[in-house]
């Protein structure tokens, strides 16, 4: 799985094989037997666990078909139960995440290791003879076509696995590494005799110590585990030379975020790997739509893309500011207000996954917020208050945008919004409400404070949205000014 940002140049397409005609009544037909056996399997396997409910072994098989039958709710809580008998259940750990929809920012190395360890007889079996893998060869083919004939001096296969990608780019370098967690995995991979070293390690950590080592990085497949991309990208950058090459392969998510299925692999949207990649110094060369694999009878839609690390360039750095003096004018009146309000509503006990600050205004507020989100975003307008917000680094993107475009291209996107003085310097008030409509998540909260508008009126136009008002409450802000607290829910 991929990233890209930047600039777009021409994009490359990426040729793939013609897939054969798919008869789809014997396709649907096949699916419908196959979940009807697992569901046999399920009902049987729990008929055993309830006469021996402490066996981990069962609850580890009920906790998998229950998720591949895609019973989530029952799958999280056979998770938790295992669990509460082997805490240290690295499988569980991570499932048990991603089901409660916590999206942890990568899959857990033990958990990776365990499940690829046990995957190696059967890893090439499976992926090539049954799934229709594809992801090596689009992340070839793209190599191919970038280096024009030339060999690259260097490469690394990110994830090599039982080393599928070996043989694909062999004539492509002088010299082609590997790394894995698994190792198992890598005694495969070096039966190929394709990989002049094989690591066994985590990949972040393994290519920070190899700066500028390498003019290719290669990752088929790999992206799946990893949901936040910017320690990986920071690491990738780091072990390229001026000039480099990653090109990678990622399973297609919603645009601007990254999330988790109930596979416990991330998908990426096309917007976040964009961003990802710009911020991490890279300019997109190459992305295109393919299908990876075959899944459960149905092709897994992706991204496979190359991104190129640009030169370093000369930053006119913000007059320099400590952090206290850059949070300075992020620091709303409305802001302690729309906190106090924010932890009633959400709790001590509980974190949901993304909020954004809207205008900039809780810059000094971003620890608290911290505690009640797990992903705290900034959007503002003002070019200023945003690269302020940027080098105090204490928001996990920040934006400049309009902020009612900014929102409709975030459907379903947060969970927890603030806006400090939006409904005021909006003037169509109407699209303030559809746009905080079309960018709440199921659940979520948005927390505005007005001066300029009435009770009555803030009703009218949030409830015409589909919004349910939860309260107005009059609030006096620091100077004494009276104001209105707003708290809706999608």
């Amino acid at each position: 799985m991929l990233l890209g940002l930047g600039g777009v140049k021409t994009a490359l397409p990426v040729t793939a094989p013609q897939p054969e005609q798919i008869d789809r009544v014997h396709s649907a037909l096949a699916q419908l037997r196959l979940t009807e056996s697992l569901a046999n399997n399920l009902a049987r396997l729990q008929q055993a666990l309830n006469a021996n409910p402490d066996s981990e072994n069962l609850l580890h098989q009920v906790a998998r078909l229950q998720t591949r039958l895609d019973r989530r709710a029952d799958a999280l809580l056979t998770y938790r139960r295992l669990l509460s008998l082997r805490p240290d259940h690295a499988e569980a750990r991570h499932m048990a995440a991603v089901l409660a929809g916590e999206a942890p920012e990568k899959a857990n190395a033990d958990y990776i290791a365990g499940l690829f360890d046990a995957f190696a007889d059967s890893f090439d079996e499976k992926l090539v003879g049954w799934l229709d893998y594809k992801a090596p060869q689009q992340v070839a083919g793209i190599a191919a076509r970038l280096l024009e004939g030339r060999l690259a001096t260097r490469a690394i296969d990110l994830g090599c696995g039982t080393g599928l990608l070996g043989p694909e780019v062999q004539k492509l370098v002088r010299r082609l590494d590997g790394i894995d967690l698994s190792p198992r995995m890598v005694d495969k991979a070096r039966q190929r005799g394709v990989y002049d070293e094989l690591i066994v390690g985590e990949i972040v950590a393994a290519l920070l110590k190899r700066p500028a080592a390498y003019d290719l990085v290669l990752a088929a497949d790999v992206l799946s585990y990893f949901g936040d991309l910017r320690s990986l990208l920071i690491a990738v950058h780091d072990c390229l030379q001026p000039g480099g090459l990653f090109i990678a392969t990622v399973e297609k998510g919603a645009e601007a975020r990254y999330t988790a299925s109930k596979t416990g692999r991330y998908q990426h949207g096309e917007t976040y790997l964009r961003k990802r990649a710009a911020e991490a110094g890279f300019d997109v060369v190459a992305l295109e739509d393919v299908d990876l694999r075959q899944e459960e009878g149905r092709p897994v839609r992706g991204y496979a893309f190359a991104l190129r690390l640009l030169p370093p360039v000369p930053v006119d750095p913000l007059v320099a500011l400590s952090t206290d003096e850059l949070l300075g004018g992020l620091d709303a009146p409305a802001a302690a207000i729309l906190l106090q309000a924010a932890e009633r509503m959400i709790g001590s006990d509980f974190a949901v996954g993304w909020a954004v600050d809207i205008g900039g205004g809780m810059g000094r507020h971003t620890a608290e917020l911290r505690r009640l989100a797990q992903h705290l975003d900034m959007v503002s307008d003002d070019p200023e208050l945003s690269r302020r917000a940027f080098e105090a680094g204490v928001y996990d993107d920040c934006d400049t945008d309009a902020i009612i475009p900014f929102l409709e291209a975030r459907p379903d996107h947060y969970d927890l919004m603030l806006a400090s003085d939006l409904l005021d310097r909006e003037r169509d008030l109407p699209a303030v409400f559809s746009a905080v409509k079309i960018a709440l998540a199921l659940a979520g909260v948005f927390i505005a404070v007005t001066r300029m508008h009435g009770e009555d009126e803030l009703r009218e136009m949030a409830k015409a949205e589909g919004l349910v008002v939860i309260a107005v409450e009059p609030v006096n802000l620091p100077d004494g000014a009276p104001a209105l607290c707003l708290i809706v829910e999608s």
